[in-house]
């Protein structure tokens, strides 16, 4: 389903989207050794430590580096800053040994103190308490070996050591409050952002680091564009002014036929949810109300929205995470209770929880662009139900902020990158603050019992390597965690990139690596 917006905003995001372009790259044809980007929203930060967006990420996964990184191309982590990493017998501690001879972007090395004080601010910071929950502390051993000490047993600790990035304490030490508000070089990476190319708001780009420790990237230059428009950013990647993009399924047809790029389509760990908040203050009370959740269940109709928002490419489902991408995933058949599309069902559990009229719960938040396009099919289907809500279309940082504030009724949201069953305490621990989108043990109470359930199962599923024992318990954790009813799948959408003809990249469906790039000679 394609939105048209009017010719004057076309043309005004056009023109800005131009005017960034035109700031160099193989794409506006004045390098020949430039990428340029398409970037979905603004930045809010240039510090890893203070974002759970996507668009950021994407971002930072060229500048910084954590001990692990995540390999979205093959699946799995490589190391990365880290030559070794060795645990104790359960699994309580990992002795680390450093890549010798790696050089932070201001030419300092890094060393272990460096380790130390990265972790040290990843566990101060709530934006990445799901990541670090398990940490105790990081200890220096030696300039180049650190322990990193648990609070208990933690096998799946590969995504902590690729989430936290390390930083030069050095840099972060000298920019004081200004960390995170201007471009900096505390990062490791193979780019480094291009200091007086620094506009946040609209274009920003990284160069390829001198010394960086697996060599010099191929490609110079990178520049990011904020194209938060679909239909400019098609244009924009049409016109050649984009060299690489993931396309927004409704487009692909005509991407595809165009005939004009290297087009690759793959499995994705992308889930679009929806999400009741509980805990509103306006409209709490109606929410708590299990039959009123149960008949907005039955009132989703996955399949009518695959066909009117995906055009039939995406996968209707009730998981969270999919278990082809994720270590120790339930999957869809392990769900005891899923409830399928029954409109007349859901008028019926309406009427019984007493609103035989149909009942209003308050306004339904989307961030602009995708999430949108869902929202106003879900917003139609509940409406079809009896269940009335308000379209609060905001930008994308905005509708952000306020879904893991919990300042929302109903809400439109995605998450991906899970490559472990167990990034799902993101969704239900009680150390997830400012990352999850329902709280279960807030002010109402309701699910405050389940919530430490919650925890006991994260507890339990980290705490063993056996991948069999592992599936068993989170399959109960996501059972009990779907009937709650607040915060539900609804499809899963396939990764649809498309790309410059000349540019050798690597195609995957969040992080990609321009490091791994090169353009035809």
């Amino acid at each position: 389903m394609k939105r048209f917006i009017s010719l004057l905003m076309s043309t005004l995001l056009l023109v800005a989207a131009l005017a960034g372009c035109g700031d160099g790259g193989q794409a506006s044809g004045e390098s020949q050794n430039t990428v340029t980007l398409r970037n979905t929203a603004s930045l809010t930060t240039s510090d890893p430590n203070q974002t759970t967006n996507t668009h950021e990420y994407t971002v930072f996964e060229n500048i910084y580096e954590g001990l692990y990184d995540l390999n979205e191309a093959t699946g799995g982590y490589d190391l990365r800053l880290a030559e070794k990493v060795e645990a104790n017998e359960d699994v309580t501690e990992y002795i680390v040994t450093l890549k010798q001879g790696v050089k932070f972007h201001n030419g300092e090395t890094m060393t272990a103190d460096d380790v130390v004080f990265s972790y040290d601010l990843a566990q101060s910071s709530p934006k990445q308490a799901s990541y670090v929950r398990p940490l105790d502390h990081v200890e220096k051993i030696d300039d180049y070996t650190v322990r990193i000490v648990l609070n208990q047993p933690f096998s799946p600790i590969g995504h902590m050591l690729h989430k936290v990035k390390i930083l030069s304490q050095k840099e972060v030490t000298e920019q004081g409050e200004d960390f995170g508000k201007i471009a900096n070089k505390a990062g490791t990476g193979p780019y480094m952002w291009e200091e007086d190319n620094y506009n946040p708001l609209t274009s920003w780009s990284a160069v390829a680091f001198e010394d960086y420790h697996r060599g010099k990237a191929k490609i110079e230059r990178i520049v990011w564009n904020v194209i938060e428009d679909d239909t400019s950013a098609i244009t924009a990647l049409q016109n050649g002014e984009i060299d690489y993009m993931i396309v927004p399924i409704s487009y692909w047809e005509d991407v595809k036929s165009s005939d004009k790029f290297t087009c690759v389509e793959k499995e994705s760990n992308e889930v679009m949810t929806f999400c009741i908040n509980i805990e509103s203050p306006d409209y709490g009370s109606v929410l708590q109300n299990d039959l009123v959740r149960l008949a907005i269940m039955y009132a989703i109709d996955r399949d009518a929205v695959n066909q009117l928002v995906c055009d039939g490419y995406g996968t209707p489902t009730y998981m969270y995470i999919n278990p082809s991408y994720a270590a120790a995933a339930p999957t869809a058949d392990s769900l005891e209770n899923p409830i399928p599309f029954d409109l007349e069902k859901a008028k019926e559990l309406l009427a019984e929880a007493g609103y035989p009229d149909g009942v209003d719960v308050g306004e339904f938040i989307a961030a602009a662009g995708r999430n949108e396009s869902y929202a106003i099919a879900i917003q139609a289907q509940l409406e079809a139900a009896g269940i009335r809500s308000t379209l609060v279309v905001q930008d994308y940082s905005v509708a952000g902020d306020r879904l893991v504030a919990q300042e929302y009724d109903l809400a439109m949201a995605y998450d991906c990158g899970n490559y472990d069953f167990n990034n799902f305490e993101q969704q239900c621990s009680s150390a997830s603050v400012g990352i999850k989108n329902c709280v279960f043990d807030g002010p109402a109470g309701k699910f405050n019992d389940l919530s430490k359930k919650f925890d006991e199962w994260l507890k339990a599923g980290a705490s063993t390597a056996d991948e069999e024992e592992r599936i068993a318990i989170y399959t109960e954790l996501y059972n009990a965690f779907y009937d709650t009813h607040t915060l539900t799948p609804v499809i899963t959408i396939p990764s649809c990139i498309a790309y410059n003809k000349d540019l050798n990249a690597v195609a995957v469906p969040t992080d990609y690596r321009v490091y791994d790039w090169s353009w035809n000679t």
